[in-house]
């Protein structure tokens, strides 16, 4: 334990990638603080809000933990809210970077195919 600091735990954790978008959870801002104490480390990370699926945030801490795992000592994340600052950089990454769990839909919904009606049209079925 005396070899684990939060300089090394950061260094450790920088390349941690969100399950969704195509960033780092450092450069999406969700690092909100790092504490190594007691033979344990304790990573906060910021979430945009409350609602985040526990699909997500368990990804999240595995993608942490595994980070960190050569250092041999326990984690635990703890997911506090973003404040308005990193929310709004956070959505803007997100709507740059987006990639999605695999099948799922954009963060604004499925993305169209050309052989889907415009939104907002009305389906009258078969044109017969």
């Amino acid at each position: 334990m005396a070899d684990v600091t939060v300089e090394r735990v950061e260094d450790a954790i920088a390349n941690a990638t969100h399950p969704e978008i195509d960033a780092t959870l450092v450069e999406l801002g969700m690092i909100d603080d790092v504490r190594v104490a007691s033979e344990e480390v304790t990573i906060d990370v910021a979430i945009p809000m409350a609602g985040i699926p526990d699909q997500i945030k368990e990804l999240l801490a595995h993608r942490l933990a595994d980070e960190i795992d050569a250092f041999d000592v326990p984690i635990t994340v703890q997911f506090v809210l973003m404040d308005d600052e990193t929310r709004t950089r956070f959505f803007e990454m997100e709507d740059d970077q987006w990639s999605g769990l695999d099948g799922e839909d954009g963060p604004d919904g499925p993305v169209a195919s050309a052989d889907d009606p415009p939104a907002g049209a009305e389906d009258t079925g078969p044109p017969f």
